[in-house]
């Protein structure tokens, strides 16, 4: 007889760019044996192949840039016992990689991008949302030396880019899921990620007791 898949709890960790909810996310999914965690920004629009796309015009900050039809049906499938193919996403090249990431169930899957809980069928899929919360300076600062030291990117394109498109879509798209949000995290750092993430655990923990 095949071993019962195991009763997939779905969380998503929703916030501003350079919040932190990359980091709290792996910290939350490694509470949990089999935890793992699913980028958002994996289910960019192969946005190379979009006509006339340039990169340096295109809004990456709106749930629209997002294929969250596909992102809904595979989280459906992975509650549902069924493993899923995920894409993954080259910001390189603004394109879907070739290869995949097979994913099976798992006691704990964490979902952390921008626009995670962007819209009521989205958000109603998950078990627990965290809204992780910091200030525009300091989400900026972030930013800025994340798209430096990872991306390429000079400082001048990271400044305009977010002046102009990240911090308006942060207040039309990403800070209206606030308040669907069960728990709220501030993260101002340096920030302990392991601390951070215990209030969520705790409620986890809570919700498994309470069923």
């Amino acid at each position: 007889m095949r071993p019962t898949p195991p009763e997939t709890r779905l969380v998503a960790i929703v916030g501003g760019s350079a919040s932190g909810k990359t980091r709290l996310a792996h910290a939350i999914a490694d509470a949990a044996p089999d935890g793992y965690v699913i980028k958002e920004d994996d289910y960019y629009l192969d946005a190379a192949s979009l006509a006339n796309f340039d990169p340096a015009t295109f809004n990456f900050d709106e749930p629209a840039a997002k294929d969250h039809g596909l992102l809904m049906s595979h989280l459906a499938a992975l509650k549902a016992g069924q493993a899923v193919d995920i894409p993954q996403y080259d910001f390189t090249t603004h394109s879907r990689a070739p290869q995949t990431r097979h994913c099976r169930p798992a006691s704990l899957i964490v979902v952390e991008g921008l626009h995670a809980v962007a819209s009521e069928a989205l958000a109603s899929v998950f078990d627990l949302i965290v809204y992780v919360s910091a200030t525009r300076p300091v989400r900026f600062e972030r930013r800025l030396q994340r798209d430096v030291a990872e991306r390429g990117r000079t400082p001048e394109s990271v400044k305009h880019q977010f002046d102009t498109i990240v911090e308006p879509m942060h207040t039309l798209h990403v800070e209206p899921q606030k308040p669907l949000a069960d728990l709220i995290v501030t993260n101002m750092g340096p920030p302990d990620f392991d601390c951070l993430a215990e209030p969520v655990l705790q409620r986890l923990r809570l919700h498994s007791h309470t069923g």
